[in-house]
């Protein structure tokens, strides 16, 4: 009797990829043309397809075989989500400027000459090695996406010039109050409209400065913890001290990404979709080979 588990859309899935195991598609294939080329197709060929829904139906009703099913799907599944991150990793390391660039580069080696001295310092790697990788690389693909934001910020600043803004919102103002006196109120509506614009640009600009600022703070600041982080495999703290380090690295690195995302220049690095990629250690080195 199947399981409950495996009714509905979840059942079809599964009695999908039983039929299309490999040795069941060639028994079915010979047992069915063997019955369509037998002297009696119309009693044998119901008799193959009973038999067929039989197997499948007591093949899916075995959680191993669900469970099957759902491991390879989810490693199909992390494939394709590692493989978008790595693609995003290298479309934001493009964007960076050489200077950024080569900050970023300085944090990671920080990491990994942490990691080189573990090995020379404890002969065994233990389970807290994987859980400090997985945090670190987090970490780092955050701050990576900081300096990717800072830099198209600091081009949106270059690009501006407030002074400016403001002189023509003098000289629109001027000319509004003019129009007004006039009576003229189609040119009153136009250089209303137009003072409006100025206002929202001079305001994107403020908000571009602080926003700026703000982000300057959140890179030394994660800087720093990525920095101490690496550090505890030298130090090789009590795992329990460890998760809870993690947990609380983690925790602030949420809270960074919900203020980074209301930002408008971050809109478009999907700050909260994106897996971090394997930057650091064994995962890393494997992506590479």
């Amino acid at each position: 009797m199947a399981d409950p588990s495996a009714s509905g859309g979840g059942f079809l899935r599964y009695v999908r990829r039983a039929f299309a195991q490999r040795w069941n598609l060639g028994l079915f294939g010979v047992a069915t043309a063997f019955a369509l080329l037998s002297p009696a197709p119309d009693a044998l060929v119901p008799i193959v397809l009973g038999l067929e829904g039989a197997y499948l139906l007591g093949l899916v009703s075995r959680p191993r075989f669900r469970q099957y099913v759902d491991a390879q799907e989810a490693a199909a599944s992390r494939a394709v989500r590692e493989g978008t991150a790595v693609d995003l990793y290298s479309q934001l390391q493009a964007r960076l400027s050489m200077g950024d660039r080569q900050r970023f580069q300085r944090v990671v080696d920080r990491c990994e000459d942490m990691r080189r001295l573990a090995k020379t310092a404890h002969a065994t790697a233990t389970p807290d090695d994987n859980l400090r990788e997985s945090a670190l690389n987090r970490l780092l693909f955050f701050y990576l996406r900081l300096l990717v934001a800072r830099r198209s910020l600091e081009q949106f600043l270059q690009q501006s010039n407030r002074a400016e803004l403001q002189s023509q919102r003098t000289g629109f103002a001027s000319r509004l109050a003019g129009a007004e006196t006039a009576g003229d109120q189609r040119m009153v509506a136009s250089l209303q409209d137009t003072l409006k614009d100025l206002d929202t640009r001079i305001a994107n600009v403020d908000k571009g400065e602080k926003d700026a600022q703000f982000m300057d703070l959140e890179l030394t600041r994660i800087e720093g913890k990525v920095n101490a982080l690496a550090e505890t495999a030298i130090t090789r703290q009590d795992p329990g001290e460890l998760s809870a380090q993690v947990s609380a690295f983690t925790d602030t690195l949420s809270l960074s990404q919900d203020v980074a995302s209301q930002m408008i220049s971050l809109q478009d690095l999907e700050l909260a979709a994106a897996d971090a990629p394997p930057i650091l250690g064994r995962a890393r080195a494997r992506q590479v080979n």
